[in-house]
């Protein structure tokens, strides 16, 4: 089999195949994540919780974002696992409204199952925005390996948030489409988390005022209703404090040093950054060299993808080829990256695979391919190997695949240049 009908099988392999690998995925996914998930509580599922169990009874919220009046909280609801309520926006005690006074281990299975019908939605609204089929599009998704795998397992919210860009995405391409709808839900999403922010410089480039103009309503609206339920203190700290940190890589409880977090902040912390306790032997000793690199990789990655988005703001592929790019770049600067954000590379992938139909060699969707797998299931892998004996730079590997899969992104978008056109 030559290269060009190997990638044809692994982009649309045939019926039995696309059977065959959903099967696999599936009891991957039960045996690591939903089995274990069914009869665990652990991770940030019992800070969604806790928060939003206190909302419904009523409690004062003023100390949310205080660790160990958290911590006391959760433990009072019956839950012995650690928690906090930081670094998550005001908003997010909504998250588990729907299922938070049943009782923990409960409420847990219920949003399980909940994640189970949203990620068959999903791969549903995928065949909707792309070529490809129902078990195509739900390969994709379950491709993401530890992402959707830890989701399920830690009771996260990310497959519901991949569900919102999904639904805004569609309805602000589509023809038949509406940007009020699509607006309002990447408003809600961006109002739990930051990602969907990422798309307002595209809404404004292709002058789509109708979605960014419900977006913005819809995180007004619903901050308001949260200032309402949570109060001024709340949104103080969060804006003095949590904010601000989270963007640095500061998160409290958490080291600022860890691969876990897979970030620039990470990486050149280790190496510039003397700690007397977690990092005792920085290769080079400089605070000033490690802010002056961290701003230049920051801006050098934000000039190269808007000089790219402004550079073909006109083509007919704008708008696929845009939340691609953006939502790649996000990853790469990402201050504190854990496995289940990744979920969110599902739609960028699906995109790429879409427009890889009528672009590019087959090198470059193998590539596309074999890095998005790689990034999925290398946690797998590499996730018990510690700093100090795999070496700084081998221990930041999703981050390196990452940055290759951001260029070959940029090498992509560059090669596979459309006429100027308008895509509803």
């Amino acid at each position: 089999m030559n290269k060009k009908n190997l990638t044809a099988y692994l982009i649309h392999p045939p019926k039995i195949l696309s059977i065959l690998l959903l099967i696999v995925l599936f009891f991957l996914n039960l045996r690591y994540g939903v089995l274990p998930g069914w009869q665990n509580i652990n991770s940030d599922f019992p800070n969604y919780y806790t928060s939003s169990r206190l909302l419904l009874e009523g409690k004062d919220l003023s100390l949310v974002y205080d660790d160990q009046w958290f911590q006391q909280k959760i433990h009072e609801f019956g839950i012995a696992e650690r928690g906090k309520f930081s670094p998550f926006p005001p908003a997010t005690v909504f998250i588990m409204t729907p299922v938070a006074l049943l009782s923990p281990l409960i409420a847990k299975r219920v949003f399980l199952l909940i994640n189970v019908i949203v990620l068959i939605f999903t791969a549903f609204i995928f065949t909707k925005i792309s070529h490809f089929n129902f078990t195509e599009s739900l390969n994709i998704i379950m491709l993401s390996g530890a992402a959707l795998i830890n989701n399920f397992l830690l009771g996260q919210f990310y497959l519901i948030l991949l569900l919102l860009v999904t639904l805004g995405y569609l309805f602000v391409t589509k023809k038949e489409g509406n940007e009020y709808l699509a607006g309002i839900y990447w408003g809600i999403a961006a109002v739990l988390k930051y990602f969907p922010l990422v798309f307002v410089p595209i809404l404004l480039l292709r002058k789509k005022w109708k979605a960014l103009f419900t977006l913005l309503i819809a995180i007004l609206a619903l901050n308001i209703i949260a200032y309402r339920y949570c109060g001024q203190e709340v949104y103080k700290q969060y804006f003095n404090n949590i904010f601000i940190k989270h963007i640095n890589g500061q998160l409290s409880s958490q080291s600022e040093y860890s691969a876990q977090f897979q970030s620039w902040n990470a990486l050149l912390k280790n190496i510039f950054v003397f700690d007397p306790v977690e990092n005792k032997a920085p290769l080079i000793n400089s605070t000033a060299a490690f802010y002056a690199i961290r701003g230049f990789i920051e801006l050098s990655f934000l000039f190269f993808s808007f000089y790219i988005i402004y550079r073909i703001r006109k083509e007919k592929d704008f708008f696929p080829k845009a939340i691609i790019l953006l939502s790649v770049l996000v990853f790469v600067l990402s201050p504190a990256s854990a496995t289940y954000h990744l979920l969110l590379l599902s739609l960028p992938f699906l995109l790429l695979l879409n427009l890889t139909t009528n672009h590019s060699s087959t090198s470059i969707k193998l590539l596309f391919i074999l890095l998005y797998v790689g990034i999925g299931f290398s946690p797998f892998i590499f996730n018990k190997i510690r700093i100090e004996n795999a070496g700084v730079f081998f221990a930041f590997y999703r981050l390196w695949l990452i940055i290759i899969f951001y260029a070959a992104v940029l090498w992509f978008i560059l090669k596979s240049r459309t006429p100027a056109g308008s895509l509803k």
